[in-house]
């Protein structure tokens, strides 16, 4: 944080007024702002406590809450019970000075907390109040620089994060377009294992078919040559007619012949005997 100048509580804030004190208890309140003030200018602690005894007294007690305000400031200590003090201050006194001052510590306890809207408004109600308040001037124009130095800051933060968001949006984009990529080359790889193994299947069916008809062929083919061996054996195992004999069917053939014409003549004599004729019987055997 850039330097703040810090008003520092006056003591003659305690003298510049005239003050008939006659009770015991502004006594003891006089007597703590006093000793609260010499502990604050020692550097010693506790001050702030002594101050807050000071606030009793009738008269002091905008001076007592101030400077109350004023050493937790220093110290850096409650911070927003040092603004309380300092607002109870402003309430109870007239005193342009003293309230421009307490505005002025105001603003500087919400610098302490980098809370630059509030600072900047504590820093304008001291110059409202004491157009001179240089100290108030110069650490309005520190807040106010400070305070577009934190927008352009968060402006660039705003513009990485937008960049970054962009990046993350396209990257995430790029990935899915790949993915897509390779879900339509597993999808088309697989398709054509497919139609491959189709193709595989037809021609094993093919085959198998091929082969089937073959080997139907075959066993015609194997059943002819069976029957053709079987007749040729069948031809060699008839007996072998000699030259000149009468084979078993003319043989069968004559006998025939002959049992028909014996027939014939039998039927003849039976008829001339009938007529009282005599037969001559003539064969031809």
């Amino acid at each position: 944080m850039k330097n703040i100048q810090v008003g520092l509580a006056l003591c003659t804030w305690l003298f510049c007024h005239t003050v008939m004190v006659g009770q015991n208890d502004d006594s003891f309140a006089k007597a703590s702002i006093i000793e609260g003030i010499q502990q604050f200018q020692n550097g010693e602690k506790g001050a702030d406590s002594l101050f807050a005894l000071g606030e009793v007294h009738s008269e002091l007690a905008p001076i007592a809450a101030y400077n109350r305000g004023r050493s937790m400031l220093e110290n850096q200590e409650g911070l927003t019970e040092a603004r309380q003090a300092f607002q109870r201050a402003i309430s109870k006194t007239e005193d342009e000075s003293l309230v421009a001052d307490a505005w002025y510590n105001t603003a500087n306890s919400l610098m302490l907390e980098q809370d630059l809207d509030g600072a900047i408004e504590g820093y304008k109600s001291a110059l409202r109040v004491s157009p001179g308040h240089d100290a108030a001037r110069f650490n309005l124009a520190q807040a106010i620089r400070m305070k577009q130095e934190q927008q352009e800051d968060q402006q660039d933060e705003q513009n990485q994060q937008d960049q970054q968001d962009e990046q993350d949006q396209q990257d995430q984009q790029d990935e899915q377009d790949q993915q897509d990529e390779q879900d339509q080359q597993d999808e088309q790889d697989q398709q054509d294992q497919q139609d491959e193994q189709d193709e595989q299947n037809q021609q094993d069916q093919q085959n198998e078919q091929d082969q089937q008809e073959q080997q139907d062929e075959q066993n015609e083919q194997d059943q002819q040559d069976q029957q053709d061996q079987q007749d040729q054996q069948d031809q060699q195992d008839q007996p072998q007619q000699v030259e000149g004999q009468i084979s078993k069917e003319d043989m069968e053939k004559i006998l025939e012949s002959l049992e028909r014409s014996e027939e014939e003549i039998q039927a003849k004599l039976r008829k001339a005997k009938g007529k009282g004729q005599k037969v001559k019987i003539e064969k031809d055997w």
